[in-house]
């Protein structure tokens, strides 16, 4: 069993600049059972995008911060082991954008989440505004992006944004590490087609797939 963890720590508030979504992209694991994704900072998860160093960008500096983001998320998304977003404090804009790449998320009760980019004038780039399909419903993205609400966790996790909630995910997190990893990567293949193939062809795919990760 093995399991990979990234800490974020900018000593502050976490902000997503490009070191940071750079440093991210560098810790991906290729193989293992689990990644893990936290903050190194008390009841400090992230707060988004770095703002001081997005008004210094011109067009090709923006257009490039956004590619990086977009492409480490789907990086996240297209890796074989169970990934989970452990977090704890405020998880707002790009953070959660970050953390809606993930196929877990827990947090504790103290923990709020927001995407105010409403509020600031801008619009996200990292991919927040189509990815959220994956998880929420129509009502719960709209109470996000468009009437920029705070949700707490308890209000996260009854819209489906959140997995858990709890102080300690201890014991959950030793039964993802212990599942079968080649089990897990044709769950994983098999749940990235789901929307686009039919059941035959999806049964056919199984087949496939569960020869190839014997």
């Amino acid at each position: 069993m093995s399991a990979c963890e990234i800490v974020l720590d900018d000593g502050g508030m976490n902000l997503l600049s490009s070191s940071m979504l750079r440093s991210i992209r560098a810790q991906l694991p290729s193989s293992g059972e689990l990644l893990m994704l936290r903050s190194g900072r008390p009841h400090i998860f992230a707060a988004g995008a770095d703002m001081a160093e997005m008004r210094a960008f011109g067009a090709a500096e923006a257009e490039e911060f956004a590619r990086m983001g977009q492409e480490l998320f789907a990086a996240i998304e297209r890796l074989p082991m169970i990934t989970v977003a452990l977090i704890d404090g405020d998880c707002f804009g790009g953070a959660l954008d970050l953390v809606l790449a993930f196929d877990l998320r827990f947090s504790t009760p103290r923990s709020r989440f927001a995407h105010p980019g409403g509020k600031l004038g801008i619009v996200t780039g990292f991919g927040g505004t189509s990815r959220w399909r994956q998880t929420i419903d129509r009502a719960a993205a709209r109470r996000l992006f468009l009437g920029n609400e705070r949700l707490t966790a308890a209000e996260a996790l009854e819209v489906g944004l959140i997995d858990r909630v709890g102080e300690s995910f201890d014991g959950e997190l030793r039964r993802l590490e212990s599942l079968d990893p080649a089990t897990t990567r044709l769950m994983k293949e098999l749940s990235a087609h789901a929307g686009r193939l039919s059941q035959r062809d999806l049964m056919l795919l199984a087949e496939r797939l569960g020869a190839l990760y014997r």
